[in-house]
């Protein structure tokens, strides 16, 4: 289940990005051939490049406020 908090719920979704991306590269690796090997770079590739990419975004836009001394 989603957390209610936007920062921890932008994290929880590239997680499951990723997982997404690692279950395609591994029904891949149980294929042979061309076809398998373009899904694998291709599909696997774009999962594991969009949950990184949007795991940086949720660090940077997160914006926690600096500490007043």
């Amino acid at each position: 289940m989603l957390s209610r908090s936007p920062l921890e719920r932008k994290l929880q979704l590239s997680g499951i990005i990723l997982i997404l991306g690692l279950v395609v590269e591994s029904l891949c690796l149980l294929g042979h051939g061309p076809i398998a090997f373009m899904v694998f770079v291709g599909l696997g590739g774009v999962f594991f490049a969009a949950g990184i990419l949007l795991y940086l975004y949720s660090l940077l836009s997160a914006g926690v406020a600096p500490s007043k001394q």
